[in-house]
């Protein structure tokens, strides 16, 4: 099997899976915890800025 297909394919599996787990999360907050569409927006958005942030002073503390 070509190593790019294969590749491919691992990458779509995870776009799948994160997908689906951010759909059951999501549900599971609004229905389960009783949390509004516009609280869990809110919360997912400060997380993703936190992990991107995150990432960038991991990238620069690794350089020489």
């Amino acid at each position: 099997m070509d190593p790019t297909k294969y590749r491919m394919r691992y990458l779509l599996a995870i776009l799948v899976m994160a997908v689906v787990a951010a759909g059951l999360l999501r549900h599971f907050l609004h229905v389960g915890a009783g949390f509004t569409r516009t609280e869990i927006f809110i919360g997912a958005l400060l997380a993703a800025i936190g992990i991107f942030l995150t990432a960038v002073l991991f990238r620069l503390a690794r350089r020489p």
